[in-house]
């Protein structure tokens, strides 16, 4: 059985919900980029429809500003960087890759903390992409995210309270303390790793 909720029909809450997930995922890639120390500039995202209140933008930027923090703990975790690497490397077309990675972080599931995880997964696509002189990729793996998240994860954000129930769950925590727990985090890494064993496997026998 999918772990995923039905598409919800078209709200107004719904569409405020698409708009802030296309907002923070546009955030944490770009500053993934920022911070990567490339050589080459990447190019511009495309640009995400305005708010439609000043409520809205406000939990837009508080929002954006909660999970960028949150994408930021998980740079810290190498295993996690190496494991997303390795299926990057892997042969077959971006879509497939971030399908992949996907499928991992939420194959127990959908959570809060996962959705943030999988916007620092495309946020770290990005900077490998442009390390392998891709720039273009980078926002095809926008795109990519960004329609997953629609077909995939909005119906579930909805049902959830939307997005100001995750930032409920954010501002509820410790300054510095990470969304996405330790358990978590091993159980995915695990994952990941199995998919990058694989493709090496397969590229041997090649």
């Amino acid at each position: 059985m999918s772990v995923f909720p039905p598409r919800l029909l078209p709200s107004v809450t719904f569409l405020s919900d698409e708009r802030i997930a296309e907002a923070c995922l546009r955030g944490v890639m770009e500053e993934e980029l920022r911070e990567g120390h490339l050589d080459v500039e990447a190019p511009a995202l495309p640009p995400g429809p305005e708010p439609q209140s000043e409520a809205e933008r406000d939990l837009m930027d508080e929002l954006g500003r909660r999970v960028r923090q949150q994408s930021s703990l998980l740079k810290g975790n190498q295993e996690l960087q190496d494991s997303i690497d390795g299926v990057i490397r892997m042969p077959g077309s971006m879509m497939d890759k971030f399908s992949q990675l996907a499928g991992k972080v939420f194959k127990n599931g959908v959570t809060w903390d996962k959705i943030i995880l999988l916007f620092y997964v495309a946020g770290r696509m990005a900077i490998k992409v442009m390390e392998d002189n891709l720039p273009l990729q980078v926002i095809e793996i926008f795109k990519i995210a960004l329609n997953y998240f629609k077909e995939k994860l909005l119906g579930w954000v909805t049902s959830h309270g939307g997005w100001s129930n995750c930032l409920s769950e954010l501002s509820g925590r410790m300054q510095g303390m990470p969304l996405t727990t330790k358990q978590t985090l091993i159980i995915i890494i695990a994952g990941l790793a199995f998919l990058s064993i694989v493709a090496w496997k397969r590229t041997r026998r090649a």
